[in-house]
Protein backbone atom coordinates (compact mmCIF):
# COMPACT_ATOMS: atom_id res chain seq x y z
CA UNK A 1 0.00 0.00 0.00
CA UNK A 2 2.84 2.29 0.71
CA UNK A 3 4.31 1.62 -2.70
CA UNK A 4 1.01 2.33 -4.41
CA UNK A 5 0.56 5.56 -2.42
CA UNK A 6 4.08 6.69 -3.25
CA UNK A 7 3.59 5.94 -6.92
CA UNK A 8 0.32 7.84 -6.94
CA UNK A 9 1.89 10.81 -5.21
CA UNK A 10 4.77 10.93 -7.72
CA UNK A 11 2.34 10.73 -10.59
CA UNK A 12 0.33 13.64 -9.20
CA UNK A 13 3.44 15.74 -8.66
CA UNK A 14 4.63 15.07 -12.19
CA UNK A 15 1.27 16.11 -13.58
CA UNK A 16 1.43 19.39 -11.62
CA UNK A 17 4.94 20.12 -12.84
CA UNK A 18 3.89 19.52 -16.44
CA UNK A 19 0.84 21.73 -15.95
CA UNK A 20 2.92 24.57 -14.49
CA UNK A 21 5.47 24.23 -17.28
CA UNK A 22 2.68 24.31 -19.84
CA UNK A 23 1.30 27.46 -18.27
CA UNK A 24 4.70 29.09 -18.41
CA UNK A 25 5.02 28.31 -22.12
CA UNK A 26 1.58 29.71 -22.81
CA UNK A 27 2.36 32.89 -20.85
CA UNK A 28 5.62 33.50 -22.72
CA UNK A 29 4.02 32.95 -26.09
CA UNK A 30 1.38 35.62 -25.43
CA UNK A 31 3.87 38.19 -24.05
CA UNK A 32 5.94 38.65 -27.23
CA UNK A 33 4.15 41.84 -28.24
CA UNK A 34 3.34 44.21 -25.34
CA UNK A 35 -0.34 45.03 -25.18
CA UNK A 36 0.18 48.44 -23.57
CA UNK A 37 2.60 51.14 -24.68
CA UNK A 38 5.17 52.01 -22.04
CA UNK A 39 8.15 54.36 -22.07
CA UNK A 40 10.80 55.21 -19.52
CA UNK A 41 11.06 58.98 -20.04
CA UNK A 42 9.77 61.79 -22.28
CA UNK A 43 12.03 64.72 -23.18
CA UNK A 44 9.77 67.64 -24.05
CA UNK A 45 12.72 70.02 -23.58
CA UNK A 46 14.39 68.47 -26.66
CA UNK A 47 11.31 68.74 -28.89
CA UNK A 48 11.82 69.88 -32.48
CA UNK A 49 8.99 71.89 -34.06
CA UNK A 50 8.66 71.77 -37.85
CA UNK A 51 7.63 75.41 -38.17
CA UNK A 52 7.59 78.65 -36.24
CA UNK A 53 4.30 80.08 -34.97
CA UNK A 54 3.05 83.67 -35.08
CA UNK A 55 0.15 85.33 -33.32
CA UNK A 56 -3.00 85.54 -35.44
CA UNK A 57 -1.57 83.34 -38.22
CA UNK A 58 -2.98 79.89 -39.00
CA UNK A 59 -0.47 77.25 -37.92
CA UNK A 60 0.07 73.69 -39.14
CA UNK A 61 3.13 71.79 -37.97
CA UNK A 62 4.51 68.86 -36.04
CA UNK A 63 6.43 68.40 -32.82
CA UNK A 64 9.03 65.61 -32.71
CA UNK A 65 9.37 64.53 -29.08
CA UNK A 66 12.26 62.20 -28.05
CA UNK A 67 11.69 59.38 -25.58
CA UNK A 68 13.71 56.58 -24.02
CA UNK A 69 12.77 53.18 -22.63
CA UNK A 70 10.16 52.30 -25.23
CA UNK A 71 8.75 48.76 -25.07
CA UNK A 72 7.98 48.23 -28.78
CA UNK A 73 4.20 48.40 -28.38
CA UNK A 74 1.75 49.87 -30.87
CA UNK A 75 -0.10 52.99 -29.72
CA UNK A 76 -3.19 54.72 -31.08
CA UNK A 77 -3.64 58.36 -32.00
CA UNK A 78 -4.43 60.60 -29.07
CA UNK A 79 -7.27 63.02 -28.55
CA UNK A 80 -6.77 66.72 -29.20
CA UNK A 81 -5.06 68.66 -26.38
CA UNK A 82 -6.00 72.35 -26.19
CA UNK A 83 -3.13 74.77 -25.62
CA UNK A 84 -2.70 76.70 -22.39
CA UNK A 85 -0.98 80.05 -22.03
CA UNK A 86 -1.39 81.09 -25.63
CA UNK A 87 -4.74 79.62 -26.62
CA UNK A 88 -6.14 78.67 -30.02
CA UNK A 89 -3.99 75.62 -30.82
CA UNK A 90 -4.59 71.89 -30.52
CA UNK A 91 -2.00 69.10 -30.32
CA UNK A 92 -2.76 65.49 -31.29
CA UNK A 93 -0.45 62.52 -30.84
CA UNK A 94 -0.09 60.58 -34.10
CA UNK A 95 -0.48 56.78 -34.03
CA UNK A 96 2.66 54.66 -34.27
CA UNK A 97 4.82 51.92 -32.81
CA UNK A 98 7.30 52.54 -30.02
CA UNK A 99 10.93 51.64 -30.55
CA UNK A 100 12.48 49.14 -28.18
CA UNK A 101 14.55 51.79 -26.46
CA UNK A 102 14.98 55.38 -27.71
CA UNK A 103 12.78 56.95 -30.37
CA UNK A 104 10.54 59.89 -31.24
CA UNK A 105 6.83 60.64 -30.97
CA UNK A 106 5.14 62.81 -33.59
CA UNK A 107 2.52 65.29 -32.40
CA UNK A 108 0.49 67.29 -34.94
CA UNK A 109 -0.30 70.89 -33.97
CA UNK A 110 -2.92 73.01 -35.70
CA UNK A 111 -4.93 76.14 -35.08
CA UNK A 112 -4.42 79.90 -34.86
CA UNK A 113 -2.57 81.22 -31.81
CA UNK A 114 -4.53 83.99 -30.12
CA UNK A 115 -1.53 85.97 -28.86
CA UNK A 116 2.24 86.18 -28.58
CA UNK A 117 3.96 84.08 -25.91
CA UNK A 118 4.22 80.35 -25.19
CA UNK A 119 1.60 77.75 -26.00
CA UNK A 120 1.89 74.71 -23.73
CA UNK A 121 0.39 71.23 -24.08
CA UNK A 122 0.26 68.59 -21.32
CA UNK A 123 1.43 65.44 -23.11
CA UNK A 124 0.87 62.03 -21.51
CA UNK A 125 2.09 58.86 -23.25
CA UNK A 126 3.07 55.41 -22.06
CA UNK A 127 2.85 56.25 -18.38
CA UNK A 128 4.99 59.40 -18.66
CA UNK A 129 4.04 63.07 -18.86
CA UNK A 130 5.76 66.28 -19.88
CA UNK A 131 4.82 69.72 -21.18
CA UNK A 132 5.37 70.79 -24.78
CA UNK A 133 6.17 74.49 -25.11
CA UNK A 134 5.72 76.15 -28.51
CA UNK A 135 6.99 79.71 -28.78
CA UNK A 136 4.57 82.05 -30.57
CA UNK A 137 6.12 85.15 -32.09
CA UNK A 138 4.40 88.50 -32.48
CA UNK A 139 1.97 88.71 -35.38
CA UNK A 140 3.41 89.99 -38.64
CA UNK A 141 2.68 93.49 -39.89
CA UNK A 142 2.41 94.94 -43.34
CA UNK A 143 0.99 91.73 -44.79
CA UNK A 144 4.16 89.69 -44.10
CA UNK A 145 3.93 86.36 -42.29
CA UNK A 146 6.57 84.43 -40.37
CA UNK A 147 4.62 81.19 -40.67
CA UNK A 148 6.55 79.05 -43.15
CA UNK A 149 4.51 75.85 -42.92
CA UNK A 150 3.03 76.20 -46.41
CA UNK A 151 6.37 76.99 -48.10
CA UNK A 152 8.55 74.27 -49.63
CA UNK A 153 12.12 73.78 -50.80
CA UNK A 154 14.42 76.77 -50.81
CA UNK A 155 11.48 79.13 -50.29
CA UNK A 156 10.84 77.51 -46.91
CA UNK A 157 14.51 77.76 -45.92
CA UNK A 158 14.58 81.44 -46.81
CA UNK A 159 11.28 81.99 -44.97
CA UNK A 160 12.66 80.35 -41.81
CA UNK A 161 15.89 82.34 -42.11
CA UNK A 162 13.88 85.57 -42.28
CA UNK A 163 11.70 84.40 -39.37
CA UNK A 164 14.84 83.90 -37.29
CA UNK A 165 16.15 87.32 -38.27
CA UNK A 166 12.84 88.87 -37.22
CA UNK A 167 13.42 87.73 -33.63
CA UNK A 168 16.82 89.46 -33.33
CA UNK A 169 17.96 92.86 -32.11
CA UNK A 170 19.85 95.12 -34.50
CA UNK A 171 23.13 94.18 -32.80
CA UNK A 172 22.41 90.46 -33.10
CA UNK A 173 21.34 90.84 -36.72
CA UNK A 174 24.61 92.59 -37.57
CA UNK A 175 26.52 89.63 -36.11
CA UNK A 176 24.43 87.07 -38.03
CA UNK A 177 24.06 88.71 -41.44
CA UNK A 178 27.49 89.06 -43.09
CA UNK A 179 28.97 89.58 -46.53
CA UNK A 180 29.60 86.49 -48.63
CA UNK A 181 33.39 86.29 -48.87
CA UNK A 182 35.96 83.51 -48.95
CA UNK A 183 37.45 84.88 -45.74
CA UNK A 184 34.12 84.39 -43.95
CA UNK A 185 33.31 81.04 -45.57
CA UNK A 186 36.54 79.36 -44.41
CA UNK A 187 36.09 80.44 -40.77
CA UNK A 188 35.24 77.01 -39.37
CA UNK A 189 37.12 74.60 -37.15
CA UNK A 190 36.90 71.36 -35.20
CA UNK A 191 38.18 73.23 -32.13
CA UNK A 192 36.09 74.88 -29.43
CA UNK A 193 35.70 78.61 -30.00
CA UNK A 194 37.97 79.42 -27.04
CA UNK A 195 40.81 77.44 -28.62
CA UNK A 196 40.28 78.56 -32.23
CA UNK A 197 42.57 81.48 -32.92
CA UNK A 198 40.77 82.71 -36.06
CA UNK A 199 37.34 82.62 -34.32
CA UNK A 200 34.07 81.70 -35.98
CA UNK A 201 31.85 84.40 -37.39
CA UNK A 202 28.14 84.77 -36.70
CA UNK A 203 25.86 84.68 -33.68
CA UNK A 204 26.42 82.14 -30.90
CA UNK A 205 23.59 80.10 -29.45
CA UNK A 206 24.49 81.18 -25.93
CA UNK A 207 23.42 84.74 -26.83
CA UNK A 208 19.91 83.70 -27.89
CA UNK A 209 16.67 83.80 -25.95
CA UNK A 210 14.38 80.79 -25.86
CA UNK A 211 12.30 82.24 -28.70
CA UNK A 212 15.36 83.04 -30.80
CA UNK A 213 16.92 79.62 -30.22
CA UNK A 214 13.69 77.91 -31.29
CA UNK A 215 13.64 79.92 -34.51
CA UNK A 216 17.30 79.06 -35.25
CA UNK A 217 16.66 75.37 -34.65
CA UNK A 218 13.56 75.44 -36.86
CA UNK A 219 15.82 76.58 -39.69
CA UNK A 220 18.32 73.79 -39.02
CA UNK A 221 15.47 71.27 -38.87
CA UNK A 222 14.44 72.30 -42.39
CA UNK A 223 17.85 71.57 -43.94
CA UNK A 224 18.60 68.34 -42.02
CA UNK A 225 16.87 64.96 -42.05
CA UNK A 226 14.16 64.69 -39.36
CA UNK A 227 13.17 61.89 -36.99
CA UNK A 228 16.16 59.55 -37.38
CA UNK A 229 17.93 58.76 -34.11
CA UNK A 230 21.57 59.93 -34.15
CA UNK A 231 21.35 61.03 -37.79
CA UNK A 232 20.45 64.29 -39.54
CA UNK A 233 18.96 66.83 -37.14
CA UNK A 234 19.27 64.42 -34.24
CA UNK A 235 22.99 63.95 -34.96
CA UNK A 236 23.43 67.72 -34.81
CA UNK A 237 21.62 67.82 -31.47
CA UNK A 238 23.89 64.97 -30.33
CA UNK A 239 26.92 67.12 -31.11
CA UNK A 240 25.55 69.92 -28.94
CA UNK A 241 24.71 67.45 -26.17
CA UNK A 242 28.24 65.99 -26.32
CA UNK A 243 29.72 69.44 -25.82
CA UNK A 244 27.47 70.03 -22.82
CA UNK A 245 28.64 66.66 -21.49
CA UNK A 246 32.31 67.62 -21.90
CA UNK A 247 31.69 70.94 -20.19
CA UNK A 248 30.24 69.13 -17.16
CA UNK A 249 32.78 66.29 -17.12
CA UNK A 250 36.21 67.83 -17.04
CA UNK A 251 36.29 70.21 -20.01
CA UNK A 252 34.84 73.23 -18.22
CA UNK A 253 31.70 75.20 -19.02
CA UNK A 254 33.78 78.19 -20.14
CA UNK A 255 35.11 76.21 -23.12
CA UNK A 256 32.55 73.51 -23.94
CA UNK A 257 28.78 73.71 -24.38
CA UNK A 258 25.98 74.32 -26.90
CA UNK A 259 26.26 78.05 -26.29
CA UNK A 260 29.55 78.16 -28.23
CA UNK A 261 27.97 77.02 -31.51
CA UNK A 262 27.61 79.76 -34.12
CA UNK A 263 25.22 80.47 -36.98
CA UNK A 264 25.96 82.92 -39.80
CA UNK A 265 24.26 84.00 -43.01
CA UNK A 266 26.96 84.80 -45.54
CA UNK A 267 25.07 86.91 -48.06
CA UNK A 268 21.36 87.67 -47.73
CA UNK A 269 19.06 84.62 -47.70
CA UNK A 270 17.37 84.60 -51.07
CA UNK A 271 15.68 82.28 -53.59
CA UNK A 272 17.77 83.84 -56.37
CA UNK A 273 21.11 85.14 -55.07
CA UNK A 274 24.32 83.67 -53.65
CA UNK A 275 24.43 82.98 -49.91
CA UNK A 276 25.58 80.39 -47.39
CA UNK A 277 24.01 79.00 -44.24
CA UNK A 278 26.98 78.34 -41.97
CA UNK A 279 26.61 76.59 -38.64
CA UNK A 280 29.12 74.97 -36.35
CA UNK A 281 31.10 74.63 -33.19
CA UNK A 282 33.38 72.09 -31.57
CA UNK A 283 33.22 68.85 -33.57
CA UNK A 284 30.41 69.97 -35.92
CA UNK A 285 30.30 72.12 -39.06
CA UNK A 286 27.80 72.46 -41.89
CA UNK A 287 28.05 74.83 -44.85
CA UNK A 288 25.09 74.93 -47.25
CA UNK A 289 25.61 77.21 -50.24
CA UNK A 290 22.69 78.45 -52.36
CA UNK A 291 22.80 80.27 -55.71
CA UNK A 292 20.39 80.86 -58.57
CA UNK A 293 17.44 79.34 -56.75
CA UNK A 294 19.05 76.02 -55.83
CA UNK A 295 21.54 74.48 -53.44
CA UNK A 296 25.00 74.37 -55.03
CA UNK A 297 27.12 72.95 -52.21
CA UNK A 298 26.74 71.09 -48.89
CA UNK A 299 30.41 70.80 -47.95
CA UNK A 300 32.78 71.14 -46.12
CA UNK A 301 30.91 69.12 -43.49
CA UNK A 302 32.71 68.10 -40.32
CA UNK A 303 31.40 65.78 -37.63
CA UNK A 304 33.05 64.17 -34.64
CA UNK A 305 32.23 63.35 -31.05
CA UNK A 306 33.83 62.92 -27.66
CA UNK A 307 33.06 60.62 -25.93
CA UNK A 308 32.56 58.06 -28.69
CA UNK A 309 30.79 55.61 -26.37
CA UNK A 310 27.11 56.13 -25.59
CA UNK A 311 26.56 58.92 -23.04
CA UNK A 312 23.54 60.40 -21.29
CA UNK A 313 22.76 64.11 -21.49
CA UNK A 314 19.52 66.12 -21.42
CA UNK A 315 17.52 63.11 -20.30
CA UNK A 316 18.45 60.67 -23.07
CA UNK A 317 21.33 58.61 -24.44
CA UNK A 318 23.41 59.68 -27.46
CA UNK A 319 25.99 58.11 -29.77
CA UNK A 320 25.82 60.37 -32.83
CA UNK A 321 28.72 58.98 -34.90
CA UNK A 322 28.48 55.26 -34.16
CA UNK A 323 26.49 54.46 -37.32
CA UNK A 324 29.27 55.92 -39.47
CA UNK A 325 31.95 53.95 -37.63
CA UNK A 326 29.96 50.73 -37.97
CA UNK A 327 29.40 51.30 -41.70
CA UNK A 328 33.14 51.68 -42.26
CA UNK A 329 33.87 48.56 -40.19
CA UNK A 330 31.27 46.65 -42.22
CA UNK A 331 32.85 47.92 -45.45
CA UNK A 332 36.37 46.83 -44.52
CA UNK A 333 35.08 43.60 -43.00
CA UNK A 334 33.41 42.75 -46.31
CA UNK A 335 36.64 42.95 -48.34
CA UNK A 336 38.72 39.88 -49.13
CA UNK A 337 42.31 39.54 -47.92
CA UNK A 338 43.68 40.60 -51.30
CA UNK A 339 41.28 43.56 -51.51
CA UNK A 340 42.30 44.68 -48.01
CA UNK A 341 45.94 44.45 -49.04
CA UNK A 342 45.24 46.72 -52.03
CA UNK A 343 43.31 49.16 -49.87
CA UNK A 344 45.97 49.34 -47.14
CA UNK A 345 47.92 52.62 -46.95
CA UNK A 346 51.57 52.61 -45.91
CA UNK A 347 51.29 55.79 -43.83
CA UNK A 348 49.95 56.18 -40.29
CA UNK A 349 47.23 58.79 -39.79
CA UNK A 350 46.64 60.44 -36.42
CA UNK A 351 43.94 62.73 -37.88
CA UNK A 352 42.15 63.53 -41.13
CA UNK A 353 44.08 65.17 -44.00
CA UNK A 354 41.54 67.72 -45.22
CA UNK A 355 40.28 69.28 -42.03
CA UNK A 356 39.81 73.02 -41.44
CA UNK A 357 42.29 75.21 -43.26
CA UNK A 358 43.09 72.48 -45.81
CA UNK A 359 40.73 73.56 -48.59
CA UNK A 360 41.49 72.25 -52.07
CA UNK A 361 44.44 70.08 -51.03
CA UNK A 362 43.10 66.84 -52.50
CA UNK A 363 45.75 64.28 -53.46
CA UNK A 364 46.34 64.16 -57.21
CA UNK A 365 46.70 60.36 -57.19
CA UNK A 366 44.03 58.07 -55.81
CA UNK A 367 45.00 55.22 -53.49
CA UNK A 368 43.37 51.96 -52.44
CA UNK A 369 40.95 49.51 -53.98
CA UNK A 370 38.64 50.68 -56.77
CA UNK A 371 34.93 50.21 -56.13
CA UNK A 372 34.45 49.27 -59.78
CA UNK A 373 36.55 46.15 -59.15
CA UNK A 374 34.32 45.02 -56.28
CA UNK A 375 31.24 42.82 -56.33
CA UNK A 376 27.77 44.40 -56.29
CA UNK A 377 27.35 43.49 -52.61
CA UNK A 378 30.64 45.20 -51.70
CA UNK A 379 29.74 48.27 -53.74
CA UNK A 380 26.57 48.47 -51.66
CA UNK A 381 28.70 48.59 -48.50
CA UNK A 382 30.63 51.54 -49.97
CA UNK A 383 27.40 53.32 -50.85
CA UNK A 384 25.95 52.62 -47.41
CA UNK A 385 28.86 54.47 -45.80
CA UNK A 386 28.41 57.42 -48.17
CA UNK A 387 24.67 57.54 -47.45
CA UNK A 388 25.25 58.12 -43.74
CA UNK A 389 26.75 61.50 -44.64
CA UNK A 390 24.52 62.50 -47.55
CA UNK A 391 21.27 61.41 -45.91
CA UNK A 392 21.89 63.76 -42.99
CA UNK A 393 20.50 66.40 -45.36
CA UNK A 394 16.85 67.08 -46.18
CA UNK A 395 15.44 64.41 -48.50
CA UNK A 396 15.32 66.53 -51.67
CA UNK A 397 18.93 67.69 -51.38
CA UNK A 398 20.18 64.25 -50.34
CA UNK A 399 18.60 62.60 -53.39
CA UNK A 400 20.36 64.97 -55.79
CA UNK A 401 23.78 64.56 -54.18
CA UNK A 402 23.46 60.79 -53.80
CA UNK A 403 22.52 60.37 -57.46
CA UNK A 404 25.80 62.03 -58.45
CA UNK A 405 27.92 59.91 -56.10
CA UNK A 406 26.13 56.72 -57.15
CA UNK A 407 26.81 57.40 -60.82
CA UNK A 408 30.51 57.87 -59.96
CA UNK A 409 30.77 54.86 -57.65
CA UNK A 410 32.80 52.62 -59.99
CA UNK A 411 35.54 55.28 -60.10
CA UNK A 412 35.60 55.73 -56.33
CA UNK A 413 38.46 54.34 -54.23
CA UNK A 414 38.55 52.99 -50.67
CA UNK A 415 41.70 53.01 -48.57
CA UNK A 416 42.56 52.59 -44.91
CA UNK A 417 45.32 52.51 -42.33
CA UNK A 418 45.53 50.87 -38.92
CA UNK A 419 43.07 48.07 -38.16
CA UNK A 420 39.97 47.12 -40.14
CA UNK A 421 37.79 47.17 -37.01
CA UNK A 422 37.81 51.00 -36.91
CA UNK A 423 37.94 51.05 -33.12
CA UNK A 424 41.50 51.99 -32.20
CA UNK A 425 43.64 55.11 -32.15
CA UNK A 426 45.17 55.79 -35.60
CA UNK A 427 42.53 53.69 -37.38
CA UNK A 428 41.75 55.61 -40.57
CA UNK A 429 39.53 55.11 -43.63
CA UNK A 430 39.02 57.19 -46.78
CA UNK A 431 36.49 57.23 -49.61
CA UNK A 432 37.82 59.17 -52.61
CA UNK A 433 35.76 59.55 -55.78
CA UNK A 434 35.57 61.89 -58.76
CA UNK A 435 33.72 64.24 -56.39
CA UNK A 436 33.07 62.63 -53.00
CA UNK A 437 35.79 62.72 -50.36
CA UNK A 438 35.13 61.29 -46.89
CA UNK A 439 37.68 60.64 -44.12
CA UNK A 440 37.16 59.00 -40.74
CA UNK A 441 40.02 58.93 -38.24
CA UNK A 442 40.42 57.82 -34.62
CA UNK A 443 42.67 59.87 -32.35
CA UNK A 444 43.37 60.07 -28.64
CA UNK A 445 40.95 61.52 -26.12
CA UNK A 446 41.22 65.20 -25.18
CA UNK A 447 38.83 65.62 -22.26
CA UNK A 448 37.94 61.95 -21.77
CA UNK A 449 41.49 60.63 -21.49
CA UNK A 450 42.77 57.20 -22.58
CA UNK A 451 39.76 56.71 -24.85
CA UNK A 452 40.00 57.40 -28.60
CA UNK A 453 37.43 59.54 -30.37
CA UNK A 454 36.77 60.10 -34.08
CA UNK A 455 37.15 63.03 -36.44
CA UNK A 456 35.44 62.88 -39.82
CA UNK A 457 35.12 65.23 -42.76
CA UNK A 458 33.01 65.15 -45.90
CA UNK A 459 34.25 67.26 -48.78
CA UNK A 460 33.49 67.50 -52.49
CA UNK A 461 36.27 67.98 -55.01
CA UNK A 462 34.19 70.42 -57.08
CA UNK A 463 31.39 71.38 -54.69
CA UNK A 464 33.05 72.73 -51.52
CA UNK A 465 31.55 76.16 -50.75
CA UNK A 466 29.24 75.69 -53.75
CA UNK A 467 32.18 75.50 -56.10
CA UNK A 468 33.07 79.14 -55.44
Amino acid sequence: MVRHSTTGLLTALLACILLVDSCKKDDSSTAVTPATASIGALSCSSTVFSATAASGTAYTGTATVPYTGGNGAVYAAGTAIASSGVTGLNATLQAGTLASGAGNLIVAITGTPASQGTATFALSVGGQTCTLALTVAAGATGGTTTNCASATGLAKIVCLAEAFKATLSSTQLAALQLTYTKANAVRWSNLPQALYSEKRVGLNFGALSTTQLAAAKALLAAVLAPSVTNEGYDEMEGGLAADDYLGANGGGASTYGYGYFYMAFLGTPSITGLWELQFGGHHYTMANTYNGGKITGVTPSFRAVEPMASFTQNGRSWQPVEQERQAFADLLGGLSASELATAKLSSTFSDILLGPGQDGKFPTTKSGVKAGDLSAAKKTLVLNAIKLYVNDLDAETAATVLAKYTAELDNTYISYSGTATVTQQNDYIRIDGPNVWIEFSYQGGIVIRNTPHPHSVWRDRTGDYGGN
